[in-house]
């Protein structure tokens, strides 16, 4: 279709009784119409004709009709034969190739209100073969050359991928009968119920009838002729039930070129109501990666929906697991096409004897290593199955080379460790204590490898030890320390290492027997740890004496003001800046850790008092600070919590309250009335700035909403008798 032509087409005038109807829609407008500023119960009227073989519609809209423009907004161009379509704009003066919902979308016209009447719809649908209403069969007939586009773009893609699927050979033979009975590891022996036990069922391994002794329901078990591990289940109770599914391998030679393929498919068994040896084995199959004839990758493709139009194979990239993670995804390999692939294409692989030693594997992740360890070979031909796990579990680090003739070389290893290793088929953990064995010349018994190794050690975990005691010693002194604490063996270790930093931060002499290899772990590692703490007092200690010249001073009268007990709690003033120390590291709070109380205690602003249960005046108990009045900002048990008994110790702290009133003087009240202004000023600050409390069990809520929460003003009594009162918090 040439525009130039297009446009000397005879030209198609609005109808008479469609500019009349225009002009008198008013009329039929909804208030919801009106509202909207709708012209009229249609936006547009279509006129429709065929000249030269090519459909014109044209398109008139209401509003020009209104205002005595009788041209149309739109004319759209079909050629049925062309398989083309082309809208000529004339408010914009150009050509546009989109959709006709897309043209009428930038108006906010819907295609539901144009207005095509019978003789122009006769002629639409004629013209493209329709029976579908006017506006809709050009709606169509759009889509579907749309389609077709899309398509024809796509071929060269799509092609090249059809190719590529056409060197792919079909399913061997015996295929689903080797995968529902090899690769998918589900099976079961059916027995009909017997009152005195079932002596005979239906082994789905054997496929035949086998004897059996007394079978529970679900119970596991293995069949008595072929050896094959089985469930045992009751043809009464067995609905109809499936296996869960189960990856399974083909490795094919291409057809027609070089190369092969592996192939990945999803499998499982679903089994009748009764109908056990008449079972039915699906197969998915979801990838194809195709390899060159030196085993490099060439292309994968997966089995998806493409471009939203059909299922297909799809050319995508490599997996991600097989490049970030250790991620295995293990399967049975197909075995008969091995061997003749093994003397060749997979020839300098071990892939067969890989996957006929190990059973389930992940090929694909194997052949992706492999092109970087090209010692996998080597390693899979020496029968180490488990080390080549190791290896595409990126388990492997720095334990092995990825280059070399012998496995002793790329193994680290002399002949007599190799031997041990592949002796006890070993993973990379045995490998490294072997390792270590070469690198110190003292001899590590296969023994406590074995311990070793099941316990998760490696000997960087111990290398804080090594030097002193041997593996032998190292392991029966933790099972010796297991066995007197009660905790795990990877838990002492944990506490044997903790203390020896500690030790060696104390000063003391870590190569010391009786240092590093001490009677009682866990009671010189809290010795330890509570030397530690009173190191970290100290230095804190020394600054804030430095800090705050004469602090003692501040803290003389406390005890004869503050001081009180009833029969159950008491309330004790620190003593010293230690005793403010030992109370935040105790109750793991942050009066130790900030300057701000000290700061207060200094300007009484507040001070900080002790709050203890009678029966145990030395135990920590809530930590309280107080202003001079003896209003109680603040009153922490551990962790900065409140305990169950909280309305208890504030009936207490009540009573300290009104008891304290009468020791106080009129320099503390007229303290008292700079710490409230000072007080409500802080609280205003923090809420002015959404402090938010980060963690702990208030964790997200604002701090000045949690202080005024925990604020606890005057007894109602003091504030009647004249005595200053603080504020009551919001």
């Amino acid at each position: 279709m040439r525009k130039k032509r297009l446009m000397e087409l005879k030209p198609l005038k609005v109808m008479n009784r469609h500019i009349a109807d225009a002009k008198k829609t008013e009329i039929s407008l909804s208030p919801l119409e009106k509202q909207r500023g709708e012209p009229g119960k249609y936006r547009m009227y279509c006129r429709a004709a065929v000249e030269k073989g090519i459909l014109k519609v044209y398109l008139f809209a209401v509003t020009d009709i209104e205002e005595n423009i009788n041209f149309p907004r739109y004319r759209l161009f079909i050629s049925r034969k062309e398989r083309r379509f082309i809208t000529y704009d004339e408010k914009l003066k150009k050509w546009r190739k989109a959709l006709l919902e897309s043209i009428l979308w930038d108006v906010r016209t819907n295609l539901g209100n144009i207005y095509v009447n019978g003789c122009d719809t006769k002629i639409i649908q004629k013209y493209l073969k329709t029976i579908q209403p006017a506006i809709r069969a050009l709606e169509e007939f759009q889509a579907n050359i749309r389609k077709e586009q899309r398509i024809r773009h796509d071929k060269k893609l799509t092609d090249s991928w059809d190719q590529v699927m056409k060197t792919v050979s079909g399913l061997p033979k015996n295929w689903i009968g080797w995968v529902s009975k090899y690769g998918i590891t589900e099976h079961y022996i059916f027995y009909k119920y017997q009152k005195n036990g079932a002596t005979e069922g239906y082994c789905t391994f054997c496929k035949k009838y086998v004897p059996i002794r007394s079978p529970k329901y679900n119970q596991k078990g293995r069949c008595n002729v072929c050896g094959q591990p089985i469930t045992f289940r009751s043809v009464g109770k067995s609905g109809r039930f499936c296996t869960k599914w189960y990856r399974v391998y083909l490795i094919q030679r291409r057809r027609k070129t070089s190369g092969f393929v592996l192939r990945i498919f999803h499998a499982r068994t679903w089994y009748k109501k009764g109908g056990y040896t008449d079972c039915e084995t699906t197969c998915h199959e979801e990838q194809r990666r195709i390899f060159s004839a030196n085993g490099k990758e060439i292309s994968n493709f997966v089995y998806g929906l493409f471009k939203q139009r059909e299922m297909r194979w799809i050319s995508y990239g490599e997996p991600w697991y097989y490049t970030c993670c250790g991620i295995q995804y293990k399967g049975m390999v197909y075995p008969y096409t091995l061997s003749d692939l093994s003397r060749h294409e997979l020839k300098e692989t071990g892939l067969r004897e890989y996957a006929l030693g190990q059973k389930k594997i992940d090929p694909g992740k194997y052949l992706y290593l492999w092109k970087t360890y090209p010692v996998l070979e080597q390693i899979v031909k020496t029968g180490l199955f488990q080390l080549v796990d190791d290896v595409l579990d990126y388990r492997t680090t720095d334990a092995i080379k990825r280059k070399g003739r012998k496995p002793t070389e790329f193994l680290s290893v002399n002949k007599k460790e190799f031997r041990r290793l592949r002796d006890m088929n070993g993973g990379v953990k045995e490998l490294k204590w072997l390792q270590l064995e070469k690198s110190t010349g003292k001899t590590i018994g296969d023994e406590e490898i074995c311990w070793m190794v099941k316990e998760g050690f490696e000997p960087n975990d111990l290398k804080f030890v090594l030097d002193q005691m041997s593996i032998c010693q190292i392991r029966h002194y933790l099972v010796k320390q297991s066995e007197k604490s009660g905790d795990d063996i990877s838990h002492v270790l944990q506490v044997w290492n903790d203390y020896l930093s500690m030790a060696k931060r104390l000063g003391m002499d870590i190569h010391d027997s009786i240092i590093y290899r001490t009677r009682d772990l866990q009671l010189r590692h809290k010795e330890a740890v509570l030397k530690i703490e009173e190191m970290k007092r100290g230095i804190r200690r020394r600054e804030l004496e430095e800090k705050y010249v004469g602090f003692q001073k501040h803290l003389i009268d406390l005890k004869e003001k503050y001081e009180f007990s009833d029969g159950e709690y008491q309330v004790i003033a620190p003593k010293s800046i230690d005793d403010i120390l030992h109370e935040g590291d105790t109750l793991h709070h942050c009066v130790n850790k900030t300057d701000t109380y000290f700061d207060r205690i200094v300007s009484k602003e507040s001070y900080i008092l002790f709050l203890r249960e009678k029966e145990n005046p030395k135990v920590p108990f809530y930590t309280l600070e107080v202003e001079p009045d003896g209003t109680i900002r603040q009153k922490r048990a551990e962790f900065n919590r409140q305990n169950k008994d909280i309305d208890k110790v504030t009936s207490f702290l009540t009573l300290w309250q009104k008891e304290i009133q009468k020791r106080l003087t009129k320099k503390d009240r007229k303290s008292t009335e700079e710490s409230r202004k000072l007080r409500q000023q802080n609280y205003q600050e923090i809420r002015d700035k959404h402090v938010v409390v980060h963690g702990g069990a208030f964790a997200g809520e604002l701090l000045a909403d949690l202080l005024e929460k925990d604020l606890m003003d005057l007894p109602v009594e003091s504030a009647e008798n004249g005595e200053s009162p603080t504020e009551i918090a919001a």
